[in-house]
């Protein structure tokens, strides 16, 4: 282990505490012969670990007097027990138990122990059922695993554990055990602190909850992770349940919280009936008139939500060129919402989608600059940038699933960026000034980095939403054909090996060779020979012999990099990206022209009458019937808003009989 072998090069084998804490361990069997090096060690720390068992003969650590294998995850204490017997000069022992029995029978077989878990073990046997009773209940004040009737046992820990376990079988990685290890530790010590508070009962009860809480949100998280890239389907319904079983909790907590004990002692409570029940009709007339203050302040709310609605559809009007001052008259301002509201969803809509809708109309993106002076632009970097553009596609994500949900129309990208800074800010300063630096970002970084190049392309209706998966999806190719690559290479190395060089490639360079073999692979002939082309200006030409006499080491290196020339990996993966963003955009230069001529205020938006025309326009052959179950799957609840990656995805998935066999609507566009 890579612990041990540190301490020993580094203190030598003098050495009298060694600390593997939460290290992952799961044999300690491979271990005892490098532990036997240290000959003078006394004290063992294995806490936090993922021992189910311990070794048979321990004797190799006849040195140690102190061990401490509390919060693993053994299945039999009696192996256990026997393992530690073996141990000749183990005299104070950490080991995390579930009853008093357990602590009964170590005591009984390890005869040697002065203290357990902390306490000094009694030599006197004589009127044991007491002397054992007053150890439990020391026990119990200081363990995490006997507050009360909620608990965080030992099982708990072992059940969350086993349950990662398969997440992590079933996504087939093993990169996150040291980032688990450590949320582990945060909770339990985070957990420990709290319980060393003299806290009230119900306080206690709540830290422990929320440690419990909190060990299986590692592993909510996990999954929902994973199926964030591989079902996206499925994520949403994940994420929206996870999302209300966290505010359920949430709101448990604050009940809990504020929940105030009319006494410590209970026998105190039985003898004064009387002021428990004024404080119970106390706290009945503080929950009344909590009430009542929620009740005003929702109102209140509800009414700066309009006024701050009234505002803002100003504000962005006036954004958009208006150089004429704000009317400031009530009777102009209710005109002008009035009018806005008759161009947007019917009145049975939700107040919510109106407002986000009802702002965003026209393209912001090209108007944004006319905003008033006093706007303060925030310059972001590229990683700001690709932070926001991640939060906006996630919550476009859910937003979408909402609008199904309620049968809602769904909004563009461009729409719902405001929404979300809406939702976000609320403020309109505050909405105008992210919306303006977002575009000044798009404008600056959209030729540097492929991500914000798609998403502008998707804000101004130049390429549909999805195609940021399909993005995505060829990232992850050239990352599986790269360690493909290296696999046939290097056959003898280990698994291990292969992810450190991948990780070193694709945080480094990679050789020419291996970005040839990934193009080839994935291309033609002809967008190979195209891209390989394109490639040669980029590659890194391989330094000179320096002046100076090289080492044999250096010489050798020399010779087997001799005439290999490199290539930066973020550079080849945004060449490619590029390739297949401007194949992309080939692909759908007819359908665009096209939609751009029914969509005449430039919002990415048309209604039933313009999807018909753009559907004559194209003229890829759709009878009546067909245009007719083209509306019903696009725009089921006719709202007459349909979006421009709608489109795209419906003609994506519906084919049509062309020269050889059916093919994609939006293929044979492109042919014509």
């Amino acid at each position: 282990m890579e612990v041990l072998q540190h301490i020993l090069k580094t203190q030598g084998t003098n050495v009298t505490i060694i600390d593997l804490e939460f290290k992952s361990i799961e044999n300690l069997e491979e271990l005892l012969p490098q532990l036997a090096n240290f000959s003078n060690l006394k004290e063992l720390n294995l806490h936090g670990n993922r021992l189910a068992y311990l070794p048979d003969d321990l004797s190799l650590l006849d040195t140690v007097e102190v061990l401490d294998i509390s919060n693993n995850i053994f299945s039999d204490l009696g192996q256990v027990v026997d393992a530690l017997s073996t141990m000749p000069n183990l005299i104070h022992l950490e080991i995390t138990l579930q009853s008093k029995e357990e602590e009964q029978y170590i005591l009984e077989c390890l005869t040697n122990l002065q203290i357990l878990n902390s306490q000094k073990v009694n030599g006197d046997q004589d009127g044991g059922d007491e002397t054992l009773e007053q150890q439990s209940e020391q026990q119990s004040e200081r363990s995490i695993s006997a507050v009360q009737d909620i608990t965080l046992q030992q099982y708990d820990l072992e059940q969350m554990a086993i349950l990662y376990d398969s997440i992590r079988e079933y996504k087939k990685e093993d990169q996150e055990d040291k980032q688990f290890d450590q949320q582990i530790r945060t909770i339990m010590l985070d957990l420990q602190s709290k319980l060393k508070q003299n806290n009230p009962d119900h306080l206690t009860n709540l830290y422990i909850l929320t440690a419990k809480f909190n060990l299986y949100e590692i592993c909510f998280k996990s999954i929902i992770k994973y199926f964030k890239v591989n079902d996206k389907k499925l994520d949403v319904i994940i994420t929206k349940i996870h999302d209300m079983h966290l505010q359920i909790f949430n709101d448990m907590s604050n009940v809990i919280q504020n929940f105030k004990p009319q006494s410590k002692n209970q026998s105190l409570i039985n003898d004064n009936k009387k002021q428990v029940n004024q404080s119970q009709q106390g706290d009945k007339t503080i929950e009344n008139r909590l009430r009542l203050e929620l009740s005003e302040l929702q109102q209140q709310n509800a009414e700066l939500e309009k006024e701050n609605k009234r505002y803002l559809d100003l504000l962005i009007k006036h954004s958009k060129g208006d150089r004429a001052s704000l009317p400031n008259s009530e009777h102009t301002l209710k005109q002008q919402n009035d009018s806005y509201q008759s161009q947007n969803y019917s009145k049975n809509q939700s107040s919510s989608i109106q407002q986000n809708n009802a702002i965003f109309q026209s393209k912001q993106s090209q108007n944004l600059n006319s905003v008033p002076q006093q706007i303060n632009v925030r310059h972001l970097t590229l990683k700001q940038l690709k932070d926001v553009i991640n939060e906006i596609y996630e919550s476009k994500q859910k937003f979408d699933q909402k609008c199904a949900d309620s049968k809602l129309p769904r909004e563009t990208m461009e729409q719902h960026m405001y929404t979300y800074l809406n939702q976000k800010y609320g403020l309109k300063s505050l909405i105008i000034e992210w919306a303006t630096s977002i575009i000044n970002a798009l404008k600056k970084y959209s030729a540097e980095d492929n991500d914000v190049a798609v998403f502008g392309k998707i804000l101004r209706n130049e390429c549909d939403e999805e195609f940021r998966f399909v993005q995505t999806q060829v990232k992850n190719t050239m990352q599986e054909l790269l360690k493909m690559y290296l696999r046939g290479k290097f056959p003898l190395k280990h698994q291990a090996e292969i992810k450190e060089m991948l990780n070193q490639r694709i945080n480094g360079q990679l050789y020419e060779e291996e970005a040839v073999d990934i193009i080839k692979y994935m291309y033609n002939q002809e967008d190979s020979e195209l891209l390989l082309n394109k490639l040669k200006s980029y590659y890194i030409v391989p330094q000179k012999n320096p002046d100076r006499r090289l080492t044999r080491e250096e010489q050798l290196s020399l010779l087997q990099e001799k005439d290999k020339y490199k290539l930066e990996y973020s550079v080849f993966q945004k060449i490619i990206l590029d390739f297949q963003l401007k194949s992309h955009e080939k692909y759908l230069k007819k359908f665009i022209m096209t939609f751009k001529q029914m969509d005449t205020d430039a919002n990415g938006i048309i209604d039933e009458n313009e999807f018909r025309n753009l559907i004559d326009i194209l003229n890829f052959g759709a009878e009546d019937l067909d245009i007719q179950k083209y509306l019903n799957i696009i725009d089921p609840y006719s709202h007459q808003q349909i979006t421009f990656s709608q489109c795209v995805t419906l003609f994506s998935s519906e084919s049509v009989p062309g020269s050889n066999g059916q093919l994609q609507i939006l293929q044979k566009i492109s042919e014509q």
